[in-house]
C-alpha cells in the first residue's frame, strides 16, 4: 500500500481519543500510538527526544469537517437524492441517518469514492504543507 493510501486510512479512521496515527518522517512508516492495553505493545515514548524527533502526528478528520463533506456531497446529487440527504443531515444523528440513506438510495459506492477523493486531497495538501515546513527548517 502506498504511503498516501495509508495516510488516507489514518485520516479517516483516526478519530479515537485513545489512539492516534503518527508518521515516521525518516522511514515513511505509519505507526499507531495507543495504550498498551489496546495494542499489546507499548505506546510511543514521546519523552524520548531521539524517537520523537522523527515523528509527526497525522491529522484526522473532525466530525464537523466530515459533516461539511456530507453536505457538499449531497449538494452535488440530483434534486430528489439531494433532498433526501439534506433532510437526514438536518435531523438528530445525521451521520447514522446519512449512512442509512445512502444505502437505501443505492449510492454508497459514489459516497465512499467521494469521501476517499476528499481525504486524498486533504492528505496530499498536508504532505505538501509538511514538506514546505521541513524545507524551511533546513539549515543551508
Amino acid at each position: 500500500m502506498k504511503l498516501l493510501d495509508e495516510l488516507v486510512d489514518a485520516f479517516l479512521n483516526g478519530n479515537d481519543n485513545d489512539m492516534s496515527y503518527v508518521l515516521n518522517r525518516r522511514t515513511g512508516e505509519i505507526l499507531l500510538d495507543a495504550p498498551e492495553f489496546i495494542t499489546g505493545e507499548p505506546g510511543i515514548d514521546w519523552d524520548d527526544e531521539e524517537v520523537a524527533a522523527d515523528l509527526v502526528m497525522i491529522p484526522n478528520v473532525t466530525s464537523s469537517e466530515m459533516y461539511d463533506v456530507m453536505v457538499n456531497f449531497a449538494k452535488k446529487q440530483s434534486d430528489p437524492i439531494k433532498l433526501h440527504l439534506i433532510n437526514v443531515l438536518n435531523r438528530n444523528k445525521p451521520f447514522r441517518f446519512f449512512k442509512e440513506m445512502i444505502n437505501e438510495l443505492g449510492i454508497e459506492n459514489h459516497w465512499y469514492q467521494y469521501e476517499q477523493d476528499y481525504a486524498m486531497c486533504r492528505m496530499t495538501e498536508w504532505l505538501e504543507e509538511f514538506s514546505e515546513i521541513e524545507d524551511s527548517n533546513k539549515v543551508i
